[in-house]
């Protein structure tokens, strides 16, 4: 009986699966019948109570142009994370634009910059037509590096930057810019240390997007840098732009311009000429661009030389080369400048001039400091500088960066004059015309030739009388390489 059983269990537990096998075997007649689809399953509706506020993720704050220091305002390119884990979508990238700064991206709302420049120079100069009597001087040859520039530059969080460049300047070494930044806002920028104060258009316009290798007479009016604070500012449409800066002489650096280092009597302090507690300036500029074809500004800058005297500049031509030596003053001293920029599709021009007074000058008939006199007077200077270049097929960049070529080649003139009138003498004076070709190669490189004529003064008195009354022709091929 039980065997009988287990015999019936086991038909029936065979007919069951037939069915089940006979469906898993492949057949040539017709494909298998598709199984039921499923169901579909309803979406779980979306809970939109708000998260606790521990689980809320910060924005990370925006990333800023390559090439400027202040941060832009948020864009689709922005460091801005979805809620989750935290993550910096450009740490470890690098971003570079031909010609500007190479930008490593840290994270943490950091960034590093990093910028090469370099202006290697061939130059040639011949003074002639020198008064009766006076010996010409030899011809000169310089094959030199004119400027070389190393830039660094962090991004911290909190819109705070800080800057740190080296230059070579005639192969001489200096520090160039080393000062710290806060941006408070998108239009308003805080800058201290060793800075350039504002000076006008000519003097606040990058050294490698000159229309010439050298700055024109423009630059007797202010130092190249200076300590102290610097504010930089423009409206929110960015027509109006103003700078304002209250700084003080730096100490004694190596290199540098010659202007920068006077005649000096023997017996003075140190102390007194670069720590003296009364000594201080401030500059300013105020200026409007409508857009990127035009710019107008004006500038003013005093000095306060009300105890320890100030040793005045010696006033050289572009190409360094003296033709009035530094008149000691003591008081105040006061300039104020303006300046014009136009930059069209085929042309371009910019003009700028001033005036400047110093204190009361001072003399040292015997070279000793205990030697000095009063000169009841006051030096003044006149200056005006004017440049205009044309290109077939190039173009210029804005007017208030002074319409650099930016591509293409141009033709370019430069037309300048200084007057300077010192109590003790009759006025000094220089007048200058120059033409150029530049060759834009690419945003990395930009060949130049050019000429230049100059015409000294009769009162051009300096230690050697080199220029007093000659005329002097320049010639130099140069170029600029930049990462």
């Amino acid at each position: 009986m039980s065997t009988t059983r287990r015999l019936l269990r086991c038909l029936v537990g065979i007919s069951l699966l037939l069915p089940v096998i006979a469906r898993a075997q492949p057949t040539t007649d017709a494909p298998a019948p598709a199984p039921d689809p499923l169901p579909p399953v309803p979406a779980p509706t979306p809970d939109i109570s708000p998260a606790p506020p521990d689980l809320v993720q910060p924005v990370t704050p925006p990333d800023e142009p390559d090439d400027v220091m202040n941060r832009g305002p948020l864009t689709e390119d922005s460091d801005a994370v979805e809620p989750g884990p935290k993550k910096h979508k450009k740490a470890g990238k690098i971003s570079y634009k031909p010609g500007h700064w190479v930008k490593f991206h840290l994270g943490h709302h950091t960034a590093l910059r990093f910028r090469l420049l370099l202006q290697p120079m061939l130059r040639f100069s011949q003074a002639f037509a020198l008064p009766a009597g006076a010996t010409a001087p030899d011809a000169t040859v310089d094959m030199i590096v004119r400027r070389a520039r190393v830039g660094f530059q962090a991004d911290l969080k909190n819109d705070v930057s800080f800057r740190v460049e080296l230059s070579i300047k005639n192969m001489h070494f200096e520090i160039h810019n080393m000062f710290a930044a806060w941006q408070p806002t998108k239009h308003l920028e805080l800058q201290f240390g060793f800075i350039k104060a504002p000076g006008g258009l000519e003097r606040d316009t990058f050294s490698f997007d000159q229309p010439f290798i050298e700055r024109s007479v423009m630059t007797f009016y202010n130092y190249d840098h200076e300590v102290g604070v610097m504010a930089v500012g423009s409206t929110e449409d960015d027509h109006v732009f103003w700078a304002a800066a209250v700084v003080r002489n730096p100490p004694p650096l190596i290199g540098g311009d010659p202007e920068d280092s006077p005649a000096i009597p023997s017996g003075v302090e140190s102390e007194d000429i670069f720590r003296a507690g009364s000594k201080w300036n401030a500059s300013g500029r105020l200026g409007y661009t409508p857009g990127h074809e035009f710019e107008a500004s004006v500038g003013a800058g005093t000095r306060l030389r009300l105890d320890e005297p100030d040793f005045g500049e010696i006033a050289v031509e572009p190409y360094d080369s003296t033709f009035l030596g530094n008149r000691p003053y003591r008081g105040v001293m006061f300039r104020v400048t303006g300046d014009i920029a136009v930059s069209q599709p085929h042309w371009k021009m910019t003009a700028e001039g001033g005036f400047r007074r110093d204190g009361e000058q001072l003399a040292y008939p015997d070279g000793t400091v205990a030697s000095e006199v009063s000169l009841g007077g006051h030096l003044t200077s006149e200056s005006a500088s004017v440049v205009f270049g044309f290109t077939p097929d190039g173009e210029y960049g804005p007017a208030v960066d002074a319409a650099p070529l930016v591509k293409g080649w141009e033709l370019v003139t430069r037309i300048q004059g200084a007057r300077i009138n010192p109590v003790d003498q009759g006025p000094a004076t220089l007048i200058m015309g120059e033409l150029g070709a530049h060759w834009q190669v690419s945003p990395q490189i930009r060949l130049q030739t050019d000429v230049a004529l100059e015409k000294f003064g009769k009162n051009d008195n300096t230690f050697l009388n080199e220029n007093k009354g000659a005329t002097r022709i320049w010639a130099q091929v140069w170029a600029t390489f930049r990462l």
